[in-house]
């Protein structure tokens, strides 16, 4: 691994021992033996791997016009394919695996078989292992079975690049921990401004992690916002590190600024504590789950999508809407940039009955929409933030419409709370939060699937009152058309300012000094502006 990954394993062997692990020593002189059949299961003292990432799901076997790319390796024909799959599918039977997690999964499962307890785990993984909806019985299975966790990404400063690997342009993150009868409630997690140039740049990296742990020097994500632990090598600024509960620390995938995970950590319990003030000047919030406050719409095969078969899985055909016209079932189906710098746009597409085969199918069809519009709503959720070039997290359209591929349809009891929801959103703080939760995997973009947002935080307009959702209604109205910058332009964005001043202060009764110039709102939107998983490859805007 390019992080010096033997100085992290705290492991004082020799490393000849590497070489034991491929030949063994026989009467008649080594001998190059198959490891997996040689080594039983729970034999290994320590496994280090930088397995493959493919999937056998998704669109990748269309991209390369293979069956399961997982198995194309050698020229294997469809049929030698499918066989594979299918031992894969019996070997990995109640295991992590998951196949839109991809192979990687398996190699995670097969490391866990072969190490003993005692035995140290170095593995490099898919950024999307942190947050991933498909990931989440690994982040299991290695919360509850490892202790001394330690999970280090790279920030990706200045647009480097997000990966620890030489051959791959995807983020990736490197997990080491010891393997136990018990796991870990805790971890350690670090963010590296870049990846290291060399490998002894590598090693004396790990050097100084270990250090700041031995020395218990960590900074914790429940303290006050003032940022993790420095990383110093020589005379640089080369990242930082932070000690999180396993459960919360997921979330610190890619954060470069740790005061900004902290803040957005109280946040999700109720508390606002920002950058630069006292714990004094704490308020409280009333924050719950996106789940819990409305109806989310549904995954957008399930609008238009056939099965395997050919047969109805979505009852509809997805159409442009045409000029003039007044579509029955519209829908968000994707992004338009030139609509999206206002809270405020209309459905581009339209939803088109499928016409049945005979009378079973069509009555399917029939119950499939009655159930699918039900899902209807003013607001809708961007699953895939373009930060760097996109605007709204959530937007609002005057007739209720479904949610498409691009945006998820929430559905709350009343269209009240459904405006107070998407200025919440569209916030400082709810964008915030948006980028906390994210798979943050691509640089600039930010994506949260179905499944992860049922548990994004978000304010619980349920609880507001009645003045305070007019206050929000009426604030609602006067911004709904206003531009909005991008999210990477934050800090100099003045209808997002003049925004967060009037729902918080009007709505949320939080004190006005929030929002004097050069004071804690300001300071937390430059920090957001200046994330590197948030600029991409973009450069940071002059305020």
């Amino acid at each position: 691994m390019a992080l010096g990954s033997w100085d992290l394993l705290d492991a004082q062997r020799p490393f000849e021992i590497l070489a034991i692990t491929a030949r063994a020593a026989q009467g008649t002189g080594e001998k190059t033996l198959e490891i997996w059949s040689s080594f039983p299961h729970e034999g290994f003292d320590l496994v280090i791997m930088n397995p493959p990432f493919t999937r056998p799901t998704g669109h990748e076997s269309g991209k390369i016009g293979v069956r399961n790319p997982m198995f194309a390796a050698f020229a294997t024909d469809d049929a030698t394919q499918r066989l594979m799959a299918k031992a894969a599918a019996q070997l990995s039977g109640g295991t992590n695996y998951h196949g839109n997690a991809g192979e990687a999964s398996i190699f995670v499962a097969l490391s866990h078989r072969k190490l003993k307890i005692g035995g140290t785990l170095a593995m490099v993984l898919p950024l999307s292992f942190m947050l991933g909806d498909s990931w989440s019985a690994t982040r299991k299975l290695i919360s509850d079975n490892y202790a001394n966790l330690i999970f280090i990404t790279n920030a990706g400063v200045g647009g480097a690049d997000v990966s620890f690997s030489s051959d791959t342009d995807m983020g990736e993150c490197l997990v080491i921990g010891k393997k136990r009868k018990q796991g870990s409630k805790r971890a350690t997690f670090v963010t590296l401004n870049e990846r290291p140039d060399s490998t002894m740049s590598g090693a004396n990296t790990a050097g100084k992690i270990r250090q700041l742990i031995k020395i218990g020097a960590l900074r914790k994500l429940e303290g006050d916002p003032n940022g993790g632990s420095p990383l110093i090598l020589g005379n640089e600024l080369i990242g930082h590190a932070i000690d999180a509960p396993t459960a919360a620390g997921w979330n610190l995938a890619r954060v470069r600024d740790f005061a900004l995970a902290q803040t957005a950590h109280w946040l999700v319990r109720s508390t606002l504590l920002l950058p630069g003030l006292p714990k004094s000047s704490a308020a409280s919030l009333p924050v719950t789950t996106i789940g819990k406050l409305g109806e989310i719409g549904p995954y957008h095969a399930d609008i238009n999508g056939r099965t395997a078969t050919g047969g109805i899985r979505g009852p509809f055909d997805k159409h442009s809407v045409q000029s003039n016209s007044a579509p029955t079932y519209p829908v968000l189906w994707e992004h338009v940039a030139e609509r999206e710098r206002t809270m405020v746009f209309e459905a581009e597409a339209e939803c088109v009955p499928r016409i049945g085969k005979n009378n079973v199918e069509q009555k399917l069809i029939d119950q499939k929409v009655e159930n699918l519009w039900h899902t209807a709503s003013h607001c809708h959720f961007n699953r895939d933030f373009r930060f760097n070039s996109q605007s709204t997290a959530m937007q609002f359209s005057r007739r209720q419409a479904l949610g498409g591929r691009a945006w998820l349809s929430i559905k709350l009891s009343t269209s009240e709370r459904e405006k107070a929801l998407v200025l919440w959103a569209n916030s400082s703080l709810g964008i915030l939060l948006y980028w906390w939760f994210a798979n943050k995997q691509q640089p600039g973009r930010g994506s949260i699937g179905r499944m992860t947002l049922e548990n994004v935080a978000a304010l619980n307009v349920a609880q507001l009152n009645k003045q305070q959702l007019k206050s929000a209604s009426e604030i609602f109205e006067i911004f709904a058309n206003l531009p909005l910058l991008p999210v990477h332009q934050l800090d100099r964005d003045d209808n997002r300012r003049n925004l967060d001043r009037a729902f918080m202060t009007e709505v949320l009764a939080l004190p006005s000094v929030l929002h004097d110039s050069d004071g804690a709102m300001d300071l937390l939107r430059l920090k957001l502006a200046r994330e590197p998983s948030i600029l991409g490859h973009k450069r940071p805007a002059l305020s």
